[in-house]
């Protein structure tokens, strides 16, 4: 097998490429660890250090690693500046998984690849707005995404297992890597951080003449969701748009204090055998 020309191949067609240790006919790794090396690495991690940053689409560059290790794997670093991503189905419940998606959403067909376990699907890079990072089982069981700072292993470098990966051009799959569909995008793409919640400030205790604190904590609770559940948090009640109950009372410490936020701001103990107490919201915090 003709490893220094396949790995030219991609080149040609613009991926990085790099080299990998590979295993021998005996299968067993070229690595410094050779028959102790980790079976997850075997025949499939780097021979560069800093791969992402050294991997090339350089014809010549390319030439002389494998001129070098003429057995090498092959290993392409995906990723923006590759225009591809991966989405690597490992094992029978992840093409199961696929093939249930390809029924809800019909197929895509796109560039294929048969791996030691189960399948690579390569697809072109999105638009530049989009990100697509590396993850493993997040979109389903047994589904891993290259992206960004990944690689994966190309054909026909030959698995720990004795069976060659091999490019797949029929049926379900294309000579080249399509885009992928908007359903399978939206799975894989790097989504935004929610934004941080406000920080609000909630008036502590103050006498009961001063009304002005009370109106301007009913003021925000009503309109502020952030001040409701900073509130809440803050003690242990249950805050909404017109009220917060389950509030203990301070005179008799039953919880069936309810705070009328629709009001101008003031607080009654009101269960059955209640005290009687009444106090301004600003009473109750702490």
């Amino acid at each position: 097998m003709d490893m220094r020309h396949e790995a030219l191949r991609c080149a040609e067609a613009g991926l990085r490429v790099h080299p990998l240790y590979e295993v021998n006919d005996a299968l067993v790794c070229q690595c410094w660890k050779g028959a102790g090396c980790d079976e997850r690495y075997r025949g499939k991690h780097p021979r560069l250090s800093g791969w992402q940053n050294v991997a090339s689409a350089d014809m010549q560059t390319v030439a002389r690693w494998w001129d070098q290790w003429p057995r090498a794997g092959i290993g392409v670093a995906t990723g923006r500046a590759s225009r591809v991503w991966v989405l690597d189905l490992d094992g029978e419940e992840a093409i199961s998984w696929y093939a249930e998606k390809g029924k809800q959403h019909g197929r895509t067909p796109t560039r294929g690849a048969r791996t030691g376990r189960g399948r690579h699907l390569w697809w072109r890079w999105p638009d530049d707005e989009v990100e697509i990072s590396n993850g493993q089982g997040q979109v389903g069981p047994g589904v891993d995404v290259r992206g960004d700072g990944g690689y994966v292993v190309a054909p026909p470098t030959l698995h720990r297992s004795g069976v060659r990966y091999e490019w797949l051009t029929t049926g379900a799959y294309v000579e080249t890597p399509q885009l992928a569909p908007a359903w399978l995008i939206d799975l894989v793409k790097k989504k935004p951080k929610p934004p941080a919640p406000k920080i609000v400030d909630i008036p502590r205790r103050t006498p009961w003449s001063a009304k002005a604190a009370d109106e301007e904590l009913a003021r925000r609770l009503r309109l502020d969701p952030y001040a409701r559940q900073r509130l809440a948090e803050q003690i242990g009640a249950v805050v909404t748009d017109q009220h917060a109950r389950k509030v203990k009372c301070p005179q008799c410490g039953d919880t069936s204090v309810w705070w009328m936020i629709h009001g101008t701001g003031f607080a009654k103990c009101s269960h059955l055998n209640s005290c009687g107490w009444l106090g301004p919201l600003t009473s109750l915090l702490g």
